[in-house]
Formats: C-alpha cells, structure tokens, sequence
C-alpha cells in the first residue's frame, strides 16, 4: 500500500512516497482508556500535512473517548478491526470495519472506536477545532 503525494514549494514541486505498511511496522499498541492527551507517540506517527488535515498513522486498542472534526474524518484500516459507533438525532449507530475498508465520519458528527484487540489505522483528520468528550451522561 503506498501513497503518493505532491507538496507546491515557492520554487519547486516535491513528491514524497510513504509506504503505509513500512511506515505502520514500528508502531507499538497504545492502550487507550478514556482519554487520548495521555497516547504514547510510539503508537502514533504523523506521516505529512495535506492542506488543512493531519494524514498519520495509529496502532490501539481500547474505548477511544466521543471526537467531533470541523470536517470530514478518513480512516483507512491497514489491520485488526475496529467498530465505529456515530451519535445521530435519531440515536447511536455502529458499523464494524476490518482491513481494507474505509470509514468516512461526517463533519461535526460526535464519534468513537471500540477496538478489543488492536488495530492500525491510517487517519486524515482536521488540524484545529477537534473536541473530545469522556462521555455524554452529563450532558
């Protein structure tokens, strides 16, 4: 799996080709309870800016505590599995995704994973106006 990207410098164009599993084979599993300011960085590495988004890479398992984006949020899982539970109006809805498949989590969409064993995700995520919740029982 490699991804190709492009950055415009005043004077020149620069390509950079990142290996995502050469890239992911590092990491160590970051056990995350409910708060993600305390995640090791050996379990996370940031790959490249792209525009207004982080693009890295994250090893876990364990509740990621409720995360809201200004914008879209992919993820790419690289391996293990993960579930993805949204806050809706209409209520909590979950999907499991495995290897392979990509999740888009819409802008402003309160969202959380559950990963019981580990998994490797490939993120792009906002740089600002993320927030986070432990939960929304006092809410």
């Amino acid at each position: 799996m490699t991804a190709v990207f492009f950055q415009n410098h005043p004077c020149e164009i620069v390509m950079k080709i990142s290996n995502i599993l050469q890239e992911s084979s590092d990491l160590s599993v970051v056990d995350i309870g409910k708060k993600t300011e305390t995640v090791s960085m050996n379990g996370l590495k940031m790959l490249f800016p792209f525009g207004h988004l982080d693009v890295g890479l994250l090893r876990f398992r364990g509740a990621t505590p409720w995360e809201e984006h200004p914008n879209e949020e992919f993820l790419l899982v690289i391996e293990g599995e993960t579930t993805l539970t949204l806050r809706t109006e209409d209520g909590e809805i979950s999907s499991t995704a495995r290897k392979g498949d990509v999740l888009v989590v819409p802008a402003n969409t309160w969202h959380r994973q559950d990963v019981p064993d580990s998994v490797t995700v490939m993120f792009m995520t906002s740089h600002e106006g993320n927030r986070h919740k432990s939960d929304f029982s006092a809410a």
